[in-house]
């Protein structure tokens, strides 16, 4: 049953972006992905050292 994110716990809605980010991931080409590990690491989201 699907659930309006309002009504989702918070663990519930983290579990449902980070599908959703993994399927949208595996979808992308090697520039893209070079492309989003730049934008991420410049952030600072990421690590370069991971």
């Amino acid at each position: 049953m699907a659930y309006t994110r309002f009504e989702q716990s918070e663990e519930a809605q983290r579990e449902e972006l980070i599908r959703k980010i993994e399927a949208s991931v595996r979808g992308m080409s090697i520039r893209e992905l070079e492309a989003l590990c730049y934008e991420l690491s410049t952030k600072n989201y990421i690590s370069e050292r991971m």
